[in-house]
Formats: structure tokens, C-alpha cells, sequence
């Protein structure tokens, strides 16, 4: 039994990881949540009602002196994970992580440095991978079911940024000095685990990053971002300033198609068209069916003794791509992925 603590009890934890935890027959019988962390005092009640046998601490520190742990689940804001995944490394904790790694890149170089320098298991919360859209769109562009990919576009239309937990700052994805960005950080990093998912690493990178109506955020509420591959382009345009709340995703290949518009994927070739039934992703009710498959796998990894650092890889890409698609606004120009 993996003896684990969340840092962190915000929605997230609420609505996805905790149901996953609890829900997930393998996962109740191999992982015991036993304690949490949380800044917020109001946290407690929260945490009484959802884990009753877990303990409560409002300090990272008193929690690893207190407590065994073998593993850490952290959830907080990306203005923390740099230092979290720093404490928690020095103590030999393996660590599943929300997106992104840090709040910056070179945060999360030197996060990168400090993991790599232990044997820990590292899992980002990379929790779209492990949804049925995305793994039926890889698995039919791996397959060469469209043929060669020429052009990927993902759309995410949004009416604002989500909010946090009342008890903390509901507002802090609007934050810079929290979130580290606005809806690239927050939306556009899953679409970038995603990108090295279905087609690796791009070669340029351009982007615009506008506040195209929420002129009260503190960050930007509008993103659009190209990624060039050598034969393709994946484009990804992201706005919290849309009339309503949206996913699409269209891939064209040499010799077929791929189109989801919330509720189906449709699949078209030369022998035709077929729907294949999907759940809406914009739909964070599905998250705690793609969470459990991913603690499942953080699991097997710790308890086979897989090491690896190619999550931690895709991690650290994935905030090379949100640097580059920032300095790619500010410049004006296509910047290279080295």
C-alpha cells in the first residue's frame, strides 16, 4: 500500500483526483491518501468530509516532518510547484505533479536538475492523454488511418478564466504572479503534451497572445499559437472571451480526416465516413475516469521501479513551448525549438 498526501485542495482535488482515488477499485486497494496539505484553514472541513482518516496541515514542512509519505500528489497553483517538487525530492518522495511543471522555464530547468538527480518516480497530471478522444485520435494517425498529417487545428472557446476555491483566491489563474500566465499557461500546456503525444517535437513555434475582452485580468485572455513540424502545422487557438463554452479539433491528412465537435469524432477516408460516439472534453466530469488511469500508471511505475525521466522530458517541453510562444508574441516572429 503506497502511502500518499495531496498539497493542495482546490476543485481540482475535489472534483477530479479524490473521486478518482476513491472511486477506482485498484487504486483503493494500493493507494491510501493519509494525509493533506492546504494553506486555507477553511480546507479542514473540506477535507474531514472527502478523506475523514487523513490528517490536515497548513505548512509543507510540519507535514513531511510528520508524516511518512511515499508519494505526493501537488496540486496547488504553478507559482509553487517549483519549490514543492524541490522539498519534496530532498526527502526521496515520489511526486505526481499538476500541470505546468513551474511558473517559468528556467523554474522548471532547475526543477528538472533536481529530480534528475534523484531516483523518484515524476508524473505530470497530463490527464488528456488519457481520454478517449485523444487516445482514439492517436491511435488512428499513428496507424496511417488519414495518412501523412498536413494540418492540426484545436479550438477551445471559454466565457472567462475558471475560477479557484473561495476559500483561497478564486481569481488566481488570472494572476500572473500565481498562474504564471493567462489561458496559454493554463489551457494551452495540455495542448502541448498533447502535441509531443501525436506528432513530437515542433520545430518553430509562433504565437499571438491578446486581452481581447476581460480587460480587468492581469494576464492575457486570448492565445494562438502555430507549431511547425517539418511537412505540418498544428495550430491551437485558445480564448476566454468566447460566447460559449467549446471544443473542436480538426486534422487533416493525405488521405483522410479527423473532426470532433464536442460529441462525435468523425473519421473520413476513401471508403467513406464512420462517428465514433465521444464525451464532451470541455466536460470536467470526465476528468476523474482519466485521472484514475493515470494514478494507475504513476503506481505501476513506482512499484515496477521505472525511473524514467520521459515524463519529465515531456514536462519540461511543454514549458519550452509556453517560453517560446510568449517571446514569439513579444518579437513579432517565429522563434526555433532548441
Amino acid at each position: 500500500m503506497l502511502e500518499g498526501a495531496i498539497i493542495g485542495f482546490g476543485n481540482i482535488v475535489v472534483r477530479g483526483h479524490v473521486p478518482a482515488y476513491l472511486s477506482d477499485e485498484a487504486l483503493r486497494s494500493r493507494v491510501r491518501i493519509r494525509a493533506v496539505m492546504d494553506v486555507s484553514e477553511q480546507s479542514r472541513a473540506s477535507v474531514k468530509d472527502l478523506l475523514p482518516g487523513a490528517a490536515f496541515y497548513t505548512d509543507l514542512r510540519t507535514l513531511l516532518e510528520n508524516e511518512k509519505l511515499d508519494f505526493v500528489d501537488i496540486c496547488t497553483p504553478p507559482s509553487t510547484h517549483a519549490v514543492y517538487l524541490r522539498e519534496c525530492a530532498s526527502k526521496g518522495i515520489h511526486i505526481i505533479c499538476e500541470k505546468p511543471l513551474a511558473e517559468s522555464y528556467p523554474a522548471a530547468v532547475e526543477a528538472s536538475k533536481i529530480l534528475r538527480g534523484r531516483k523518484l518516480v515524476f508524473v505530470p497530471c497530463h490527464q488528456y492523454k488519457y481520454s478517449p478522444l485523444w487516445q482514439s485520435i492517436r491511435e488512428i494517425v499513428s496507424s496511417g488511418g488519414i495518412g501523412t498529417v498536413l494540418l492540426a487545428q484545436c479550438n477551445v472557446f471559454r466565457l472567462q478564466a475558471d475560477t479557484g476555491t473561495p476559500s483561497w483566491n478564486p481569481q488566481w489563474r488570472t494572476i500572473r504572479a500565481h498562474g504564471g500566465g493567462g489561458i496559454l499557461v493554463d489551457t494551452g500546456a495540455h495542448y502541448f503534451y498533447l502535441a509531443q503525444y501525436l506528432f513530437g517535437i515542433p520545430r518553430h513555434v509562433s504565437a499571438t497572445l491578446r486581452t481581447l475582452k476581460h480587460h480587468a485580468y492581469g494576464v492575457e485572455d486570448t492565445a494562438l499559437v502555430t507549431l511547425e513540424y517539418p511537412g505540418m502545422f498544428m495550430q491551437v487557438n485558445l480564448t476566454w472571451a468566447a460566447g460559449r463554452r467549446a471544443n473542436s479539433v480538426s486534422i487533416v491528412g493525405t488521405s483522410g480526416s479527423l473532426f470532433y465537435d464536442g460529441s462525435r469524432l468523425l473519421h473520413s477516408d476513401p471508403a467513406g465516413s464512420r462517428e465514433i460516439p465521444m464525451p464532451d472534453v470541455s466536460d470536467k466530469s470526465q476528468y476523474v475516469g482519466w485521472y484514475a488511469s493515470l494514478f494507475k500508471d504513476f503506481v505501476h511505475r513506482v512499484e515496477s521501479g521505472n525511473h524514467s525521466d520521459d515524463l519529465l522530458c515531456e514536462a519540461a517541453n511543454v514549458m519550452r513551448l509556453l517560453d517560446l510562444s510568449g517571446r514569439s508574441s513579444e518579437q513579432g516572429r517565429a522563434l526555433e525549438f532548441s
